[in-house]
């Protein structure tokens, strides 16, 4: 009986022992009503199209978020290469299942715009008090938007501008261009025939004094410095056969096929013209902001930045990427509040300093960008603004843009002379953007 008595008292211990006891890890304690299960989180898709560098500060960026943000999770898809990542971005609006927000190459947005496939921002913006559209110069909104409606916005802005190596300079005697007083055309073009040298005496250069980019963006500068254009005002027929746009793309030309100061292109390779840079084989590259975090990294010279040279009036290329919402999105107030935290002052100082971004909003690029302390003149780029003019863009240029260029590599390699290429590519990128437009017009 006693040990009965012993067995059912110590019984009862254990089950009063149990009843206390907190519950294991990953348990919820349970009141009456409370539901099993935790409210989920929502979880948004960014799409961007960068490097691992650049994915890895994104990444951080994210992070920041959602711990700002404990209910939202976010998910990046990340494609490197800008035309590869818009013809997958393409893909996923084509198959229905499009991002919550990405990342859209300023050459590409019309197109997106213009098919439905951005979300219009003005609703969000009217209804949050506590963003500031104002702090983004008015003609890089004016970029991110389609027959007047806002779609995207800038996640940060560049300009083309000159790198230069100045050891090579200094090896060959040239002043740099900075202390050229007046910088031109003429200027530029005896700068980099004293750079171009046969250090082998083979009768061949092995330091080029330039590298030039016959292709698309890279002539823009080139034809507006000269009073040209690649586009009517109506923007729609290529004007490459004005007397100013033939007398820009002779010089171009001229600097190869005449004076040898710049090198044949290499098929197949990609960003040769900052792999020469970074080689010392050629002295002066035309580039953007984009590319300093390279040189900052690798280049074993002293090196700096200066504004393009001019020939009728002073021109740059005005560029952008941005930050769109995808149309029929199925979280539109939390992607807007994703989209918000990229493109905020703290996410484009976070850029700026880790990647060298140059920013979109004019209170970081005149504040803490063009104030930091670096081995480089950065502010070129902030003054290059005032001069920057924006692309040709329209929607139809990526589906005809290969036709000029097509003909412009048979220029570039001596196969057609300049006129007649460039009667060439008027003339077939004139007629596809006629039958373009009026397939539109019968639809």
């Amino acid at each position: 009986m006693v040990l009965m008595a012993l067995l059912a008292a110590g019984l009862a211990a254990l089950l009063a022992a149990g009843c206390g006891r907190k519950p294991p890890p990953g348990a919820e304690a349970q009141t009456p009503g409370a539901s099993a299960t935790a409210v989920p989180k929502t979880e948004l898709t960014l799409f961007t199209w960068t490097r691992e560098d650049e994915l890895a500060v994104n990444q951080e960026l994210v992070r920041e978020f959602e711990a700002a943000h404990p209910d939202i999770s976010v998910r990046i898809t990340n494609v490197a290469g800008s035309y590869e990542a818009m013809a997958k971005l393409h893909t996923m609006v084509a198959g229905r299942e499009p991002p919550d927000v990405a990342a859209i190459h300023g050459g590409f947005h019309l197109s997106f715009a213009q098919s439905g496939a951005l979300a219009g921002l003005a609703p969000l913006i009217a209804q949050d008090a506590a963003f500031d559209a104002e702090d983004f110069p008015s003609r890089l909104l004016d970029l991110c938007r389609w027959q007047g409606k806002l779609y995207s916005l800038p996640r940060y802005t560049s300009v083309y501008a000159l790198f230069y190596n100045k050891d090579l300079f200094d090896a060959a005697g040239v002043p740099y261009p900075d202390a050229q007083g007046e910088w031109t055309w003429d200027q530029y073009l005896k700068t980099v025939r004293d750079l171009t040298q046969d250090q082998t005496g083979d009768g061949k250069p092995d330091q080029w004094g330039a590298y030039i980019d016959f292709w698309q963006a890279r002539l823009y500068p080139w034809l507006w410095q000269n009073g040209a254009d690649l586009l009517d005002a109506k923007r729609e027929r290529l004007t490459l056969d004005t007397p100013e746009a033939a007398e820009a793309m002779r010089f171009l030309v001229d600097l190869r096929l005449k004076y040898g100061v710049t090198p044949p292109p290499t098929p197949g390779e990609k960003n040769e013209g900052l792999e020469m840079l970074l080689q010392g084989r050629a002295a002066t590259f035309l580039s953007g902001p984009w590319d300093v975090g390279a040189l900052k990294e690798r280049a074993g010279f002293n090196w700096d930045v200066w504004h393009l040279p001019k020939k009728k009036q002073r021109a740059t290329m005005l560029g952008t990427e941005n930050y769109a919402l995808m149309a029929g999105g199925k979280h539109p107030q939390e992607a807007w509040e994703l989209l918000k935290f990229l493109v905020s002052p703290r996410a484009q100082e976070f850029m700026a300093e880790k990647m060298d971004k140059m920013p979109s909003r004019q209170s970081v690029l005149t504040g803490a960008y063009v104030q930091a302390p670096v081995n480089y003149n950065r502010r070129v780029f902030v003054e290059a603004l005032d001069y920057a003019k924006a692309p040709p863009n329209i929607p139809e240029w990526d589906k005809v843009q290969h036709l000029m260029q097509e003909e412009l590599d048979l220029v570039w390699v001596g196969k057609k002379p300049v006129s007649q290429g460039i009667q060439d590519a008027v003339r077939k990128v004139n007629r596809a953007l006629a039958a373009l437009r009026e397939e539109s017009a019968g639809t």
